[in-house]
């Protein structure tokens, strides 16, 4: 069911998609965190396994509901899906912060961000067996997905290796997420599909202490400040991170099925906000927020931005 305000202003109605705004409140928080997980991965926490371990557990804090009566004893394949979507998450997060760690924020994100939406696409077509197909303008606006990817990505000409497999990866699971979570809430209540996923998230990150180096971080028992700890900011970050998940979840709950790809499209919002705070904060951190401040470097990241922006305009406006 989708959720919409009828406003009237004198003699006009204005109908509002509830939806809509929620979801660009989720992307202006994103775009906080992002900032915040930058600067924690050029400083002491700068272990993206570390990170996501973090990111995970902090899920767990959805247990709370517990109590209530909020788990919902889900069907077994929806039990899947929502185990899926969690740990797709938490695995998309690793990757996602494997490329942040190794490119600016305003790179690495509308990266990440030009693809999720055409991956969506097509896993929603997948999901739905089918039914839906590409219309000329979703080419369009997919061409220009593609196109400004590309460009936010690459030194002069050519796309740069750096952080392309993380960002791909990344891409893919974020989309998974998306579209599993539209699965699960198409069959259970928005809480109880939520405290469902938070499971899958949290046995994902359970997942990172075989690796030496989080099992280190997490249970070193040594005294003072040690690396791989997180701090105030990290907690704050997350804060941001997390309730910008709730909301980006809640408008997948309120959304239309076929609606749910343009949730992903109003990330270009995301990227005007971390483009504009990033150019604030390198007067600050410039080694940190912008490595290349020469007019080209900065024009091309402003026509990728755009080219992703209008892209994601025409797909979810079709």
């Amino acid at each position: 069911m989708e959720f919409i305000l009828k406003l009237e202003i004198g003699n006009s109605e204005i109908f509002i998609m509830v939806w809509l705004f929620v979801a660009l409140g989720a992307y202006f928080l994103l775009a906080g965190a992002a900032l915040i997980d930058k600067f924690l991965l050029a400083g002491k926490l700068d272990d993206p396994k570390i990170y996501a371990f973090y990111v995970g557990i902090l899920s767990s804090a959805a247990f709370l509901l517990l109590p209530f009566g909020f788990w919902g004893d889900p069907p077994p394949l929806v039990f899947v899906f929502g185990i899926a979507a969690g740990a797709s998450q938490i695995f998309g997060c690793y990757f996602y912060f494997s490329a942040l760690k190794k490119m600016e924020a305003a790179r690495a994100v509308p990266a990440v961000g030009s693809l999720v939406p055409i991956a969506a696409f097509f896993l929603t077509a997948l999901a739905s067996g089918g039914e839906a197909v590409l219309t000329q303008n979703e080419l369009a606006g997919f061409f220009l997905l593609i196109a400004g990817g590309w460009m936010i990505t690459a030194k002069g000409f050519l796309p740069s290796k750096i952080g392309l497999r993380s960002i791909f990866l990344a891409a893919f699971l974020f989309a998974s997420n998306v579209v599993l979570a539209k699965l699960v809430y198409l069959q259970m209540p928005f809480l109880k599909g939520f405290l469902l996923m938070a499971f899958g998230s949290t046995t994902a990150a359970m997942g990172f202490l075989f690796f030496k180096s989080v099992r280190r971080a997490v249970f070193s028992l040594k005294g003072g400040h040690k690396q791989g700890q997180p701090n105030l900011l990290f907690f704050f970050g997350q804060t941001m991170g997390g309730s910008a998940f709730l909301l980006q979840s809640l408008a997948v709950s309120l959304a239309p099925q076929a609606n749910v790809p343009v949730i992903n499209a109003l990330a270009g919002a995301q990227y005007v906000f971390i483009f504009i705070f990033s150019l604030f904060l390198a007067k600050h951190f410039p080694k940190v927020f912008i490595r290349k401040k020469s007019p080209t470097v900065l024009a091309q990241k402003i026509i990728a931005i755009l080219l992703i922006i209008i892209g994601l305009v025409i797909f979810a406006a079709d």
